[in-house]
């Protein structure tokens, strides 16, 4: 168990090498239509939908270490598929194994990490020990999507073959981690009986409200993920150099540095958490999440990429403390269950309103500052509406503040 404590931090290393992050628009982009690029990424959001929750059971049932080394090997295909297929078919394939590989991942690393402290009997620093990996992991992306944009901008495969290496090191780590046992031993029910009473615990009103409010702040903090890249072609930032088409290269220099806030986010998030209690520290990262959406979705200029340097401070802000909230009020058995159940949800409603906006999108085969405006603008008022109730139910909520 000791072993596997110390190497957690080096799996959320490996496992966050994804340096085509920056440009998967534009890889997609070659081979397929706007429509069919929105749709990829509705595919994704899908499949996780049909995987995440299975995932969690077999990884209560069978065992983490396991589970966290069939999600390496999903990650490696995937890339595989990026890397030697051009059409709809071979990336929507691409797709579905990356959305199984961080399916698999979801809510196992976690528990296997927090599993591993109780085995030794220091859970109580999990929050601590969680927050210090979530800002290695940050700063693991970040040096990924720089070296991912700057490979890319002499040919976008560059970027997938980087993410393949650190599939290829995910799964080298996951071999060495062992089966917390204690975890094996409350693996009881079956699949449906487990599903039900984890939706049971969503009567809790800590559970509840944190659920919801999840969905709301996955949804506003992936808006910007999916639409920055069209955003800053359509800024034009390619003129900055002399040659070439800059856009890949100055989309991983943006997102390597929202990485990079979102190391600092976690950095700072146990300090902010008591001075603001989790009710207020949710309230603040939700505020950010609006403010950037806004930003990029109400005006085109140079500047609010400023905000999008940002996006992953409030998720990275929030991510021990709720983690920490949620694992002692799940039993082992269940807790890889109930975070995979969080983690489909939060895709799921993701995925609907992909689906929905690549509808009504139609037959555009370029994106111009109208169609993108439309676009964000329509999130933001989406998650206006679901965060305006979730604020006053959260402050009533004693046990959140």
């Amino acid at each position: 168990m000791h072993k596997n404590v110390v190497l957690y931090p080096w799996y959320r290393v490996t496992s966050d090498i994804q340096a085509w992050i920056p440009v998967f628009f534009f890889y997609f982009s070659q081979f397929v239509s706007l429509e069919q690029v929105i749709q990829l990424s509705s595919i994704y959001y899908i499949s996780v939908f049909f995987l995440e929750v299975p995932s969690g059971y077999f990884s209560d049932r069978v065992g983490r270490r396991i589970t966290l080394l069939i999600s390496a090997l999903c990650h490696v295909t995937a890339h595989l598929f990026f890397l030697t297929g051009g059409g709809f078919e071979f990336l929507a394939a691409g797709q579905v194994m990356l959305a199984a590989g961080i399916a698999f991942q979801s809510g196992t690393d976690t528990a296997l990490h927090y599993d591993s402290l109780a085995s030794l009997g220091i859970e109580n620093e999990y929050e601590a020990r969680e927050a210090r990996a979530e800002k290695y992991g940050l700063y693991s992306l970040s040096l990924a999507c720089m070296l991912g944009g700057l490979m890319a901008s002499f040919d976008l495969r560059l970027a997938y073959l980087l993410s393949l290496c650190g599939g290829l090191a995910s799964i080298f780590i996951a071999l060495q981690f062992s089966e917390p046992k204690h975890c094996i031993e409350e693996m009881t029910g079956s699949f449906f009986h487990v599903l039900l009473a984890c939706i049971r615990r969503l009567r809790h009103p800590v559970l509840g409200w944190l659920f919801a409010a999840l969905i709301v702040m996955y949804v506003m903090e992936h808006v910007p993920f999916e639409f920055y890249q069209p955003y800053i072609r359509l800024l034009a930032l390619d003129s900055l150099l002399t040659t070439g088409d800059s856009s890949a290269l100055i989309s991983g220099l943006v997102i390597s540095i929202s990485m990079f806030g979102g190391a600092l986010g976690a950095t700072f998030s146990l300090r902010l958490r008591n001075a603001l209690g989790l009710t207020g520290l949710i309230g603040l990262a939700a505020l950010i999440q609006l403010s950037i959406v806004s930003s990029i979705g109400l005006i085109l200029h140079g500047a609010a990429l400023l905000m999008v340097f940002i996006r992953n401070f409030p998720m990275a802000m929030i991510h021990a403390p709720v983690n920490a909230t949620i694992a002692p009020l799940i039993s082992t058995g269940q807790r890889a269950t109930y975070l995979s159940l969080q983690g489909l949800s939060q895709r799921l409603f993701f995925a609907i309103l992909l689906f929905t906006l690549s509808q009504s999108v139609g037959d555009v085969n370029s994106v111009d500052w109208p169609v993108l405006s439309s676009i964000i603008t329509s999130c933001l008022l989406v998650g206006i509406v679901a965060m305006l109730p979730l604020a006053v139910i959260g402050y009533r909520i004693r046990n959140l503040r």
